[in-house]
């Protein structure tokens, strides 16, 4: 039996009937996307892009920059891929006892940035070997032959211990200085030329103006207050003398003490 041909309305609607749509392969798509990606990346790696452009460090003063660059193991030029930040602040902490902080941080933009905090060099203390740069916690830093660039009053000692680069010192007498020193005021330390620390139970301290201060052994902070009252009250005019500041504060010029002792002797 013969099959009935279509009308020719028949096979107008059926040519008007629309298209099944084919859906996307999803998975060839993102299959596509992440090898674009991939080729993307590895030249962004292997270009200029990806290289430090710019190394900044923040808050050092005593530690030099190249210094640091190298402790933390960065350059210029090199992939910041490679960067590893908590390495590099750790390396730059066991290198620098003088670093207390220190935080490292690098954007994609090919920036490093070095931020860190210094603890405080109290003092320079004068040996036979040279000069030494102590922290307030008695903690020795480095040694140089001249202390004449640092702002900070020499220490001398009758008996000098041995200080030795990384260590604390173990003078008790040095230790207490060395922790009251950041207590004196900054306009009154600016004038201390020398602090001596003698094995008796007085200090003497050399004011820049060619006085010489005489205080408590370890009394030296309260007796710094004291002494900028007093010097105060002698007035600018006040030709260079010797200020006790022992059980009671008072002047007295110079060669008068050993003129009395002398007295004393012939008596």
């Amino acid at each position: 039996m013969h099959e009935t041909p279509p009308t020719v309305l028949e096979t107008y609607q059926e040519q008007q009937k629309p298209e099944k749509k084919r859906r996307p392969n999803w998975k060839a798509l993102l299959f596509v996307l992440i090898f674009f990606a991939a080729v993307l990346l590895a030249v962004f790696l292997k270009s200029p892009l990806s290289a430090l452009s710019y190394i900044e460090v923040k808050g050092n003063h005593q530690v030099r920059y190249d210094e640091l660059l190298r402790a933390a193991g960065l350059q210029k030029g090199m992939s910041f891929w490679k960067v590893d930040t908590d390495e590099a602040e750790a390396q730059i902490l066991k290198t620098f006892p003088l670093v207390e902080s220190v935080d490292v941080q690098v954007s994609w933009t090919g920036e490093a940035v070095i931020a860190i905090v210094e603890k405080s060099i109290t003092g320079l203390v004068l040996t036979d070997k040279g000069f030494y740069r102590l922290m307030q916690d008695g903690t020795v830093l480095d040694r140089s032959e001249s202390g004449q660039a640092e702002q900070l009053p020499v220490i001398t000692m009758e008996r000098a211990p041995k200080l030795t680069p990384g260590q604390k010192t173990t003078s008790a007498d040095l230790l207490e200085l060395l922790k009251q020193i950041p207590e004196v005021k900054r306009e009154v330390l600016d004038q201390v030329s020398e602090i001596h620390i003698t094995g008796d139970e007085q200090w003497q301290i050399y004011m820049r103006d060619r006085f010489e201060v005489r205080i408590p052994a370890r009394h030296f902070a309260d007796k710094m207050q004291d002494y900028d009252r007093f010097r105060n009250a002698l007035g600018k005019d006040k030709a260079p003398g010797i200020i006790n500041l022992l059980e009671s504060n008072y002047y007295e010029p110079f060669g008068q003490q050993a003129e009395t002792e002398r007295e004393g002797s012939d008596a």
